[in-house]
């Protein structure tokens, strides 16, 4: 499958393009935000990279733009804005990764290429269910009282883990790792966010209760709601 790259600066996208194809990858490359909403938005990407300075659509319109049509392609998104205001827009508009410039090339084909495997690592995997809530891995949908989430794939993964252990209270640490396969890179209220989203999905559903917070710890999925 392709991935599409969204970067102005010609130098970098030529950069990002070679060290794509050179790990095996199709790509293509946009330098404008309204060409790369247009390529983004078609069904069957690997994986989106954003530029967040984009002429056009900035890379965060075109992150909200394709979660607002319910597109669940993984999103990166390079910024050379490293304050945590930008970090939580770029997570709150349903990015699910980022990385500030410059950066190496070896981290940013392993953080596409954990994303990429994060999306499609459940194709043999049962459905998940909890109460109302039907987690089907094969086909990374989520309905809810008979009413389908439009989740992205960080979202999907993060209630994916959670349905997996519904059993027992997850803590951030642990959802971090897993979820996240972190290595220092975010803290613990990157969890918290996207628990947020998950909440505010589910009771658009009509099942706010189904996800707990375990004050001071971590989540729950609570399959007795």
């Amino acid at each position: 499958m392709e991935i599409v790259v969204v970067e102005d600066d010609p130098d970098l996208g030529e950069v990002l393009r070679e060290t794509l194809q050179g790990a095996g990858h199709e790509v293509r490359l946009c330098r404008d935000g309204e060409s790369g909403l247009d390529a983004a938005a078609e069904p069957g990407k690997a994986a989106v990279v954003l530029d967040v300075m984009l002429p056009g659509f900035s890379g965060f319109e075109i992150c909200q733009r394709l979660r607002e049509q319910a597109v669940t392609t993984p999103i990166l998104m390079l910024t050379c804005r490293d304050s945590e205001a930008d970090v939580v827009r770029g997570l709150r508009l349903g990015a699910d990764d980022y990385m500030s410039k410059p950066f190496s090339t070896a981290e940013f084909l392993a953080r596409i290429g954990a994303l990429m495997r994060r999306a499609g690592g459940y194709a043999h995997q049962a459905p998940l269910c909890a109460g109302p809530l039907v987690l089907d891995q094969a086909g990374r949908r989520a309905l809810c009282n008979g009413t389908e989430l439009a989740l992205t794939a960080r979202e999907f993964e993060l209630l994916a883990y959670l349905m997996r252990n519904a059993r027992r209270a997850v803590s951030r640490d642990e959802l971090l790792a897993h979820v996240w396969n972190d290595e220092g890179t975010h803290t613990t209220n990157v969890v918290d966010v996207y628990a947020g989203y998950l909440r505010r999905k589910l009771a658009a559903a009509g099942a706010r209760e189904l996800l707990r917070t375990v004050r001071g710890f971590g989540f729950q999925i609570d399959s007795r709601s």
